[in-house]
């Protein structure tokens, strides 16, 4: 795959977030797909690939009257989305699409319209983690990372330290849920989850979505607007399941050290071009 060959020419959220129990999940990834359409210039039949998770990537076609020639339902948790970068770029590549539509919405505080978990009796987390009360994010990643901070001298309070530079990041955003300061004492000081994991330190589930369109790097779509490019892709692959966990090799440390807002641009910031 060549880089700098496939850019962004639209991104959006959705019109709405944090709670909209009135939009079902679908719903969410549509209005977060028209949002971008609108951002990049572009209607329904200007888009022949679609890529999503947690609904199928056809279902949403249809839903948005789209009929692809590429469609993508990748789904390996909260980093599909960066794969549905990467495998549009590939597939616009090979001339299976010119335009690819990646959408993501989830009804994650008021439920409306979500599908079922696969965590029957009869699976992997079924057998050997729910009897022992592993069922989400917090209790699935407490090994590992009680490895990190015993191989790496990690304390609660660098744990904590991550949440408050997170929360310094939000304060920026208007559209964030929670923009008001906290400290490391109040993270600390917050209700435990799952050693090592407090309240403050776990993901804010909220209703909302986004989408960006990638086109091919010539033609009338990819020259109606600006346009950023990417400048590389990669992917890698880590054991699921935490029982499995236990074997393998903790991450490096800077792949999880949190860095404060700043009004320096780094230089892996996207070229923008016209």
């Amino acid at each position: 795959m060549k880089q700098k060959t496939v850019a962004v020419v639209g991104a959006a959220e959705t019109t709405k977030m944090g709670k909209i129990p009135d939009v079902s999940v679908i719903g969410l990834h549509a209005d977060a797909a028209l949002n971008a359409m609108a951002d990049a210039g572009l209607k329904p039949t200007d888009i022949d690939g679609v890529a999503c998770a947690g609904i199928s990537p056809v279902e949403l076609a249809q839903y948005l009257g789209i009929t692809p020639t590429y469609a993508d339902g990748t789904s390996v948790g909260g980093c599909s989305f960066m794969l549905h970068v990467r495998h549009a770029a590939a597939a616009i590549n090979e001339g299976l699409c010119t335009t690819v539509l990646i959408t993501h919405g989830e009804s994650g505080r008021s439920r409306v319209g979500v599908g079922g978990f696969g965590r029957a009796a009869s699976s992997l987390m079924g057998q050997f983690e729910m009897p022992y009360g592993v069922t989400s994010p917090p209790t699935m990643f407490t090994i590992p990372v009680l490895r990190y901070m015993k191989t790496y001298g990690v304390t609660e309070q660098d744990l904590a330290n991550v949440a408050v530079i997170q929360r310094e990041w939000a304060a920026k955003n208007p559209r964030a849920s929670y923009r008001d300061p906290i400290t490391v004492d109040d993270v600390l000081n917050s209700p435990m989850i799952a050693w090592p994991f407090r309240l403050l330190m776990c993901c804010l589930v909220t209703d909302g979505g986004g989408a960006l369109i990638r086109p091919a790097p010539s033609g009338p779509r990819a020259s109606r607007r600006s346009r950023s490019m990417c400048p590389a892709r990669a992917r890698a692959s880590r054991r699921r399941w935490s029982a499995r966990w236990r074997t393998s090799p903790p991450p490096r440390p800077s792949a999880s050290r949190g860095r404060r807002p700043s009004t320096r641009r780094a230089s892996s910031t996207p070229t923008w071009t016209t």
